[in-house]
């Protein structure tokens, strides 16, 4: 059997149009795919917009809790602590907000100066936003042995140093304000909570 010579290009017409589409689709798909990675990458760059988008939702009255470490998630205790130690916590029930994430130190109580504010800590603690000011990264404590209240906190993305006795005033790199001071107090269990909201800007302010 002869096939007609019309139905023979059909056929070949449309499966040159079958593979049109399919190599224009497949085109198409590539471009779509890289112009997605390099927004990922530019926004991988880009400098963190100022503020950061940290809304922090701690209230007064909210427990600490540990953010890290084998404990984190439960009742931080006063006892637990001396002077020059420091942790990082969360206020009880409120860890998926990293704008919460809060540096703890606890220091001699003769240790503060201005411009930190005094009647936001208690029995020589005192707590911080543990978020740089620079571009966002979670600050570390470096502890003096031989001297805890010479300790201090550096972020060490960009080596920012902060000073906890004195409101934690930026003393070295490019952190551009102290990192926010928030209250706290010992309870009659020995547990620590918030009494007020953070006294000023947190995350990154660049």
């Amino acid at each position: 059997m002869v096939n007609e010579p019309g139905k023979t290009m059909n056929k070949d017409n449309e499966s040159g149009i079958t593979r049109r589409k399919f190599i224009l689709s497949a085109i198409i798909v590539a471009i779509l795919g890289s112009f997605a990675s390099l927004l990922s990458l530019l926004k991988v760059l880009a400098p963190a917009k100022k503020g950061g988008g940290y809304v922090s939702t701690i209230s007064p009255g909210d427990t600490l809790v540990y953010a890290s470490g084998s404990n984190i998630g439960a009742t931080l205790r006063a006892s637990s602590m001396n002077p020059g130690d420091a942790v990082l916590v969360y206020p009880k029930g409120k860890s998926s907000n990293p704008a919460n994430l809060v540096q703890l130190i606890r220091l001699q109580e003769s240790s503060f100066k201005a411009p930190t504010d005094v009647k936001l800590t208690d029995k020589g603690f005192v707590a911080y936003s543990a978020i740089c000011t620079h571009l966002g990264c979670t600050v570390s404590w470096v502890k003096n042995e031989k001297s805890p209240d010479a300790s201090y906190t550096e972020c060490f993305c960009h080596n920012s140093i902060f000073n906890p006795s004195r409101g934690d005033k930026v003393e070295g790199g490019p952190a551009p304000i102290p990192l926010a001071q928030i209250g706290v107090k010992v309870s009659s269990d020995d547990s620590l909570v918030f009494t007020s909201n953070f006294n000023g800007k947190i995350g990154p302010q660049v």
